[in-house]
């Protein structure tokens, strides 16, 4: 069975991104961003087709075969580096 968008992984974190943000993400669905460190895959393909999405735009990366996808360019790097992430687990 089909995981439900946005469900919560045993390993993984979660941003809050603008839709301007979200645009620039949306074409890197599993690419590989580093977070604290730790390298994630990104899932971004529920916000397809972007113009039907409304807000909120939640990022989630995952901490699980990273080293299966293609490393995000350093532009999306840096963008992702912007964005406050909540590592499930961890306090708010």
């Amino acid at each position: 069975m089909p995981k439900p968008l946005n469900q919560l992984y045993a390993d993984q974190a979660v941003a809050i991104c603008s839709r301007e943000q979200a645009g620039q993400l949306l074409n890197y669905d599993h690419h590989v961003v580093t977070i604290n460190g730790r390298p994630g895959v990104m899932l971004t393909n529920e916000w397809m087709p972007l113009e039907e999405h409304s807000p909120p735009f939640l990022l989630t990366v995952v901490f699980r075969y990273a080293d299966r996808h293609p490393a995000a360019p350093a532009e999306i790097q840096l963008l992702v580096d912007g964005l406050r992430f909540q590592v499930r687990g961890q306090a708010r």
